[in-house]
C-alpha cells in the first residue's frame, strides 16, 4: 500500500492515549482504504498487461512524480494503449461502502460509485489536441463501446494532475451493459498529426476520488455539487473571466507607473525596512529569527535534491495540500514555499548574496516544472491558501526576473493562484471568505503591481480596490467576515482569533499601502476597521480573549499581541505619521503589554503576512510619537450577540461569558485541536482581576495545563470524566461534516448593555442527536441561564435545570484555578490550606479566591470544594498527551437527573475582603427565576433586570409584559430614567442542526429587523427623542411602547413620569 510521508508541516497527528476511548486515524489509514491499486513504473511488471500500437512503452528517470522513476510512452500518429485486466479497476468502479473517507475536512459520503483515477501526466513541451482514456468491462468495450470516457487537454508543459471519478465526470450517456470495469484504451484524438511523448506517474485506482477535486485547463470535471454548495476554491472560471476580458479602458500609463512605484515601494519597505535599525527597539529578536531561518533556508533547498538536465529541473515530487495520496518520497508545495525559496530572495535582497539568489530563481524553475503553474489545480488547490511566501519572493525578485524574461510566466502564475479574476466578477450579495483575505489578498496586489502598465493592470488596481471595501463591509447571514457587532466571521461562525484577526491585519495593512492613492479605500471601510479593532481591545483582558470565540484554537486566547497589533498602527499612520491620536493612544497602550517576540508569527510570510523589518519600524516610530499617551478600553459592558458573547470590564476587574443559540454554534473541533471543548458554550463565565498586562496568564486558570473540561466556570454540564468528554470530529450520515459546529433551538445567547451594566443571558439546550450513550451530546438537557452585571457585583441564576442521566451529576461550577501553595484561597473567612487531598461539600456560603474575587452563595444549595490532583490532557502541538496535575475548583451540585433543579450566587469583583460581609446580606431581590423569566430587583441602583425567555407569561416588577423574549434593564431615577431592551433573535435564516452543507442562500440571507411590543406599569413618556421608540401610548393607567430592534443592540428609552409637554 502506499506509504505516505508524514511532514510536521502538513500533518496534525493527534497521539492516541490509553484512556481515550475514541482512537484518531492517521491519513495514511484513510488513504490506504481507498486504493485499490497503485502504480509508480519502477519496474515493468507495472506494465506487463500494457499493449501498445504505433508507439513504444518505457521506464524512464528522466521525470517523476513517485520513487525515481515514470513511464515514457513515445507515440505517432494512430497510436493506442491497451492495459488489459488492470487489477483494482473493478473495484474501483464499484460502489463506495458509505462513510468518512477522508482525513482533513471529515464529511460524510453514502453508498455511491465515487471511484476512478489519480495520475500525473508530464509533457516536456505543449501538444495541441487531447489524449482520451475510455473505460470498459474488456478490450473490445473499452475500445468500441465504453461506460467511461474522458478527454484530457495536451496543451501543457511540466507535471499535470488529472482526478476521475468515474460516474460523475466521464459517464457516457446511454450505456448499456456491464459494470464490472477492467480495461483501459488510450489514444490520442484525431487532431494530433504528428508524434508525441507523454510521461504517465503515480496512478492510482481508488473506490473514492475527492469531491475537492478542482477543474483547470487539462482536464474539466463535472462534481456534484450538493457535497458542496459553493466551492470557493474553484479555481478555473476565475481565470477564464480573465482570459475573456476585454481591457480597453484609456491609461496614462506614465501616471500608472508612478503610483504603482509608490504602492510598491511602501510594500518593499514593509519587507525589507530602510537603512535604519529603528525596529531592535521592539526587541523582538526578528533580525535573529529571519538570520535563523536564512540558515536554514540552505539546508531545506538541499533536500529539495535540484538537479538540471537537458533544461529540465528535477527535484523532489511535489503536491497540494490536500492531496492525501502523496508518496513517501514526496512534498507538498507548502514546504517549499515557506522553508527556503523566500528565504533564500529575502538572504539576496538583505544580503546581496548572489548564490541564494541563484537558488531562489532555480526553485521557481522548479515549482513550474511540478506543476505550480498557470493552468493547473494539481488535482485539488483546496485550502491552497499558503500563497503569500511565493507571491512575496516572485515580487521581490521581479528585476531579476524579467532581465531573464521570465517575470511573465511567473505574473501568470500568480493570477492563475490567487485568483485574480474574481475581481472582475465580485458578488455583492455575500461576504468575501476570510481565508481568501488573509491569505490571498495581499498576494493579489503583489500580482498586480507585477504587471505591465496598461490598461489591464489599471482595471485590476481599480477593481481591487472594490474589492477591498467589499471585502470590508459588513457581511449578510452567516457569511465571512465582519459582522454588525463586529464579530468576524469564517466557518458560519465567530473567529475572533486565527481566521478572522488575521484577515482584520491584512485589510489593515492594504488599508494603509493605499492611503494617499486613488485607490484608497473608502471611508466607510476605515471606519470598519477602526471599530473593528477597537472591538478587539474591548473584549480582551490585556490581549486574552474567551476561548469560546477561538473556534478550533481554544488555547490561543492572544490574538491581539500575536495578529493584530500591526494593524493597529497601520490604522493610525499617514506613511510614519499620526493620523488618528486616538488609534495612536490604544496601540500604545497595547505595545506596551505585549509580549514583543509574540509578533514574530506574522512578520514572516505564512498563511498571513505583515511585512518585517518595515512593519516593527513603523511600530516603533508610532510609539515614539505616541509617548506617554495611553488609551486603555473604557470600563463597561460590550455584548456581541453574533458571537454570543458579553465582557465587562470595571477598574481592576474583568469577565466574560458565552454561549450558543439556532444562529451560533456552540464549538468547532479539528484533527488534533479542541477535543474537550464542547462545553466551551454552556455559559462559561472567565473572569480575572488585577493587571491585565498579565491577562488570564497569572490568574491561575490554565486551561491547558490538566484544566477539567467538565467544570468550566459559569458553565451548567455534566461532571464526565476526561474519557467522556473527549470527542473527534467524526462525519455520519446526519452531521454530515461532524458533530461540531452545532445550533440548538434557542434564540437566546446575548446580552444587553447599560451605561457600564449589562445583562447575559442564556437558554440552553442540547439540541444534538445523542451519542448512543447520551453522556457528551445529549438531546434532554436543559438549562436557564442569566448574568446581572450590575456595579462589582455578578448576580448568577440558573433554573430549569433537566435532564435524564442518572450517571453523572449535573454541575455549575463556580472557579477552576491551577494550585498554587503561595495563593490562598478562603471559605467563610478561613483558609483552606495547602492539602492536595481535600473534597469537601457544604450548603452554601462565600468563597475568595486567589484573585481576590468573592463567590457568595445563598444556603440552601450544595456546593462542593475539591482541591487534588486531577486527570486531564494537555494539548503540545496538536498532540493531546495525558496529564495529572493539581487543581482546586468549587461547584454546586444539581445531582444525577436533575429534574427543574437551579442556583443563585453572587460574584464580587473590585471588593476587599473585609468589605464582603456586608453582602451576605444580597442588595438584590429575585423577583422571578422560572422557565419563563429570570427578574432581580437591585435595591442600591434602582435597577429592575429581566431575562425574559417566555413571552407569554406576565411578569413582576415594572415591566408586566413583552409580545418577545427579551433582556430588559429599567433604572428608575432622579429626571430621566432608562429602559433598555435587547431582542436576543438577531432574526437570521436558520438552518439545519449543524453547519453541516449550509446552502448560501441560507448562509448569505441578510438578517431582518423586529418590533418588539410591551408593557410598563403606570404611565411613563419620552424624556428624549429616540428613532428606535415607533410608538408610546397608555391604557388602563399602563404605558405600551413598540420598539425598532435590530441585531440584538442595546436600544436606550429615556423615560419620565411626568409628561413636560403638558
Amino acid at each position: 500500500m502506499l506509504k505516505i510521508k508524514k511532514h510536521t508541516s502538513l500533518l496534525l497527528l493527534v497521539t492516541c492515549i490509553s484512556n481515550i476511548a475514541l482512537q484518531a486515524q492517521t491519513m495514511q489509514d484513510y488513504a490506504n482504504k481507498l486504493i485499490t491499486n497503485e502504480l509508480s513504473f519502477e519496474s515493468k511488471a507495472d506494465i506487463q498487461n500494457w499493449d501498445t500500437k504505433n508507439s513504444k512503452l518505457s521506464l524512464s528517470d528522466a521525470h517523476f512524480k513517485s520513487g525515481e522513476k515514470s513511464l515514457e510512452w513515445n507515440w505517432q500518429k494512430g497510436a493506442s494503449i491497451s492495459i488489459n485486466n488492470l487489477k483494482g479497476l473493478k473495484e474501483a468502479g464499484d460502489l463506495y461502502p458509505g462513510g468518512q473517507p477522508e482525513f482533513y475536512e471529515p464529511s460524510y459520503y453514502p453508498k455511491q460509485r465515487f471511484g476512478g483515477i489519480k495520475m500525473w501526466l508530464y509533457q516536456e513541451k505543449p501538444s495541441t489536441g487531447k489524449m482520451i482514456f475510455q473505460v470498459g468491462s474488456n478490450a473490445e468495450t473499452a475500445q468500441k463501446t465504453p461506460k467511461y470516457r474522458f478527454n484530457v487537454n495536451l496543451n501543457f508543459k511540466g507535471w499535470r494532475a488529472v482526478w476521475v471519478a468515474f460516474e460523475e465526470d466521464a459517464k457516457v450517456e446511454n450505456y448499456k451493459g456491464s459494470d464490472e470495469m477492467n480495461n483501459i484504451y488510450i489514444y490520442p484524438d484525431k487532431k494530433i498529426k504528428t508524434e508525441g511523448k507523454l510521461f504517465i506517474d503515480h496512478f492510482l485506482l481508488l473506490n473514492f476520488v475527492s469531491n475537492k477535486r478542482h477543474s483547470d485547463m487539462v482536464f474539466t470535471n463535472h462534481k456534484l455539487t450538493h457535497f458542496r454548495d459553493d466551492d470557493g476554491y474553484e479555481i478555473l472560471p476565475p481565470y477564464q473571466q480573465y482570459l475573456d476580458y476585454k481591457f480597453q479602458q484609456q491609461i496614462d500609463a506614465g501616471q500608472l507607473a508612478k503610483e504603482s512605484k509608490h504602492i510598491a515601494d511602501k510594500l518593499e519597505f514593509l519587507i525589507l525596512g530602510d537603512q535604519t535599525t529603528d525596529y531592535k527597539e521592539r526587541k523582538t529578536g526578528i533580525e535573529n529569527v529571519v538570520a535563523k531561518k536564512i540558515e536554514d533556508a540552505e539546508a531545506n533547498y538541499q533536500k529539495l535534491q535540484l538537479t538540471k538536465k537537458n533544461g529540465f529541473v528535477n527535484g523532489i515530487p511535489l503536491f497540494s495540500i490536500r492531496d492525501e495520496h502523496m508518496p513517501e518520497n514526496g512534498q507538498i508545495y507548502d514546504v517549499v514555499f515557506l522553508n527556503s525559496i523566500y528565504q533564500q530572495a529575502m538572504d539576496y535582497r538583505l544580503n546581496n548574496n548572489t548564490s541564494a539568489k541563484e537558488k531562489s530563481l532555480l526553485t521557481l524553475d522548479y515549482l513550474l516544472d511540478q506543476g505550480w503553474a498557470s493552468g493547473t489545480s494539481s488535482g485539488t488547490v483546496d485550502h491552497v491558501i499558503k500563497v503569500s511566501p511565493i507571491a512575496s519572493t516572485v515580487f521581490l525578485l521581479r528585476e531579476e526576473l524579467k532581465t531573464q524574461n521570465k517575470l511573465q510566466e511567473q505574473t501568470e502564475m500568480l493570477i492563475w493562484h490567487t485568483q485574480l479574476g474574481k475581481l472582475l466578477n465580485i458578488d455583492y450579495t455575500k461576504g468575501e471568505n476570510s481565508d481568501r483575505i488573509r491569505g490571498g489578498a495581499l498576494a493579489k496586489l503583489m500580482t498586480i503591481l507585477l504587471m505591465e502598465n496598461d490598461g489591464r493592470k489599471q482595471k485590476m488596481m481599480d477593481e481591487f480596490k472594490n474589492y477591498m471595501d467589499h471585502a470590508i463591509a459588513i457581511s449578510p447571514g452567516y457569511s465571512d467576515t465582519f459582522k454588525p457587532d463586529f464579530s468576524i466571521y469564517h466557518h458560519a461562525g465567530t473567529y475572533l482569533n486565527t481566521y478572522g484577526t488575521n484577515a482584520l491585519n491584512t485589510m489593515a495593512l492594504i488599508h494603509w499601502l493605499l492611503t494617499d492613492t486613488p485607490y484608497a479605500l473608502s471611508a466607510n471601510s476605515t471606519e470598519v476597521l477602526k471599530k473593528a479593532l477597537r472591538r478587539q481591545a474591548e473584549i480582551a483582558f490585556g490581549v486574552n480573549i474567551h476561548p469560546g470565540v477561538g473556534g478550533r484554537f481554544p488555547d490561543m486566547t492572544s490574538s491581539i499581541d500575536k495578529f493584530t497589533l500591526p494593524a493597529f498602527a497601520f490604522m493610525s499612520m499617514k506613511d510614519n505619521d499620526v493620523a488618528d491620536p486616538e488609534m495612536a493612544n490604544l496601540f500604545n497602550y497595547l505595545y506596551t503589554i505585549c509580549e514583543p517576540k509574540n509578533i514574530n508569527t506574522m512578520l514572516m510570510p505564512n498563511i498571513t503576512y505583515s511585512g518585517t523589518f518595515g512593519t516593527l519600524n513603523l511600530m516603533v516610530r508610532l510609539h515614539r510619537l505616541a509617548g506617554k499617551n495611553f488609551n486603555r478600553p473604557a470600563d463597561g459592558v460590550t455584548v456581541m450577540p453574533y458571537s454570543g458573547l458579553l465582557t465587562f470590564r470595571k477598574d481592576k476587574a474583568f469577565a466574560t461569558v458565552k454561549g450558543y443559540n439556532k444562529y451560533v454554534w456552540d464549538f468547532e473541533g479539528g484533527k488534533g485541536e479542541n477535543m474537550l471543548g464542547r462545553y466551551i458554550s454552556f455559559g462559561t463565565l472567565l473572569l480575572a482581576q488585577g493587571d491585565d498586562k498579565n491577562g488570564f496568564n497569572t490568574t491561575g486558570l490554565e486551561m491547558n495545563n490538566g484544566f477539567d473540561w467538565a467544570f468550566l466556570p459559569g458553565a451548567t454540564t455534566k461532571a464526565l470524566p476526561v474519557d467522556k468528554m473527549t470527542f473527534i470530529v467524526q462525519g455520519d450520515p446526519k452531521y454530515i461534516e461532524g458533530k461540531h459546529r452545532n445550533f440548538s433551538e434557542s434564540v437566546i445567547a446575548s446580552g444587553l448593555s447599560q451605561n457600564g451594566n449589562g445583562i447575559f443571558a442564556l437558554d440552553l439546550r442540547d439540541d444534538v442527536f445523542p451519542d448512543k450513550e447520551k453522556t457528551l451530546f445529549d438531546s434532554t438537557f436543559r438549562a436557564k441561564k442569566s448574568y446581572f452585571f450590575i456595579g462589582n457585583e455578578i448576580i448568577c441564576l440558573g433554573s430549569n435545570i433537566n435532564n435524564d442521566d442518572s450517571r453523572y451529576s449535573t454541575v455549575t461550577t463556580l472557579f477552576q484555578y491551577k494550585f498554587d501553595v503561595n495563593r490562598a484561597n478562603l471559605f467563610n473567612g478561613k483558609t483552606i490550606g495547602n492539602n492536595i487531598n481535600i473534597h469537601q461539600k457544604a450548603n452554601g456560603g462565600y468563597f475568595t479566591d486567589q484573585n481576590g474575587l468573592h463567590y457568595i452563595v445563598p444556603d440552601g444549595q450544595k456546593i462542593v470544594f475539591q482541591q487534588a490532583p486531577q486527570a486531564s490532557y494537555k494539548n503540545e502541538k496538536a498532540k493531546f498527551e495525558k496529564s495529572n496535575e493539581t487543581y482546586l475548583k468549587s461547584w454546586i451540585d444539581h445531582g444525577s437527573s436533575p429534574k427543574d433543579e437551579g442556583y443563585e450566587y453572587e460574584i464580587l469583583v473590585n471588593t476587599p475582603t473585609d468589605k464582603v460581609q456586608t453582602y451576605l446580606k444580597p442588595n438584590y431581590i429575585v423577583l422571578q427565576k422560572d422557565a419563563s423569566a429570570h427578574i432581580i430587583e437591585h435595591k442600591n441602583t434602582g435597577i429592575t433586570a429581566y431575562a425574559v425567555f417566555d413571552a407569554k407569561k406576565s411578569l413582576k416588577g415594572p415591566l408586566s409584559s413583552t409580545d418577545t423574549p427579551i433582556m430588559a434593564m429599567f433604572k428608575v431615577q432622579e429626571g430621566a430614567s432608562i429602559l433598555t431592551i435587547a431582542d436576543p433573535d438577531f432574526h437570521q435564516e436558520k438552518w439545519n442542526h449543524n453547519m453541516s452543507l449550509m446552502p448560501e442562500a441560507i448562509k448569505n440571507a441578510p438578517n431582518k429587523a423586529s418590533i418588539v411590543t410591551l408593557t410598563l406599569k403606570g404611565e411613563w413618556f419620552l424624556a428624549a427623542k429616540t428613532d428606535k421608540l415607533l410608538e408610546l401610548f397608555h391604557q388602563n393607567g399602563n404605558t405600551t411602547l413598540k420598539i425598532f430592534c435590530k441585531d440584538g443592540k442595546s436600544i436606550d428609552i429615556p423615560l419620565q413620569q411626568d409628561d413636560h409637554k403638558k
